[in-house]
């Protein structure tokens, strides 16, 4: 008998606290916080392949003809400052290509000890060119080609230490991007044919590929102050 007593009363206790829990449920009011909305991965790819480059629609060229630059005592000699503009509010850059052809009227190819210098908004320097994803050095010229997430450069004419920065988001996360160009070379000879930026955009929210963003150059002009190599 005392052993169904104390299980009745294992029983009321249990029924008192749902009924009690119900009570205060009713009386506390949730928090109005929003809702937690998780990031949304891009479903939009870029392959590492010449082909993909070439078929993409949107493009812009930092440098779109033939400009002759190189290096003397320690400074660049014809460096060029292209600022290029991005509205991407509503829609962002997802992936691309950087493609540079450079090279000198005396070997045609760039050289082991040349290299194409790149820096936009200081996240840049010298373009470390045997980590390009396409490389043709011909006899007129070399041609390389870059994933636009993965721009592998030397801060410094030391070649050290190696960096990796991400121009995708560069672009994303600001609306001007100041890009100082010039060849190192003491060949002056030297010479850039073209810089292009190839890019796809995708919405945020959706993960969607679109063609909404939109780079342009606002201007290009040669530098009057030649640039010291670093």
């Amino acid at each position: 008998m005392k052993n169904l007593f104390k299980a009745l009363g294992y029983v009321v206790a249990a029924l008192l606290f749902v009924v009690v829990a119900s009570w205060l449920s009713g009386k506390i009011k949730p928090e109005n916080n929003p809702p937690v909305v998780l990031p949304v991965k891009p479903a939009v790819s870029c392959p590492i392949d010449f082909l993909s480059f070439t078929t993409i629609g949107q493009k812009v060229n930092l440098i779109d003809k033939r400009m002759a630059m190189f290096a003397n005592n320690g400074q660049f000699i014809n460096p060029q400052i292209v600022v290029a503009k991005s509205e991407t509010d509503n829609s962002k850059v997802a992936c691309g290509y950087l493609f540079v052809r450079a090279g000198t009227q005396t070997n045609g190819a760039l050289q082991s000890w040349e290299d194409v210098y790149i820096n936009p908004n200081m996240f840049g320097g010298h373009i470390i060119s045997q980590n390009a994803i396409v490389i043709n050095d011909g006899s007129e010229y070399s041609e390389y080609l870059f994933s636009l997430d993965k721009i592998p450069y030397w801060p410094t004419v030391a070649r050290k230490p190696a960096q990796i920065a991400n121009w995708a988001y560069l672009l994303n996360v600001s609306n001007e991007v100041k890009f100082n160009i010039a060849l190192n070379t003491n060949d002056k000879s030297g010479f850039i044919d073209e810089m292009t930026i190839a890019y796809k955009c995708w919405n945020p929210l959706t993960g969607e590929e679109n063609n909404e963003c939109k780079l342009y150059i606002a201007s290009s002009k040669e530098t009057k102050t030649d640039t010291l190599l670093r």
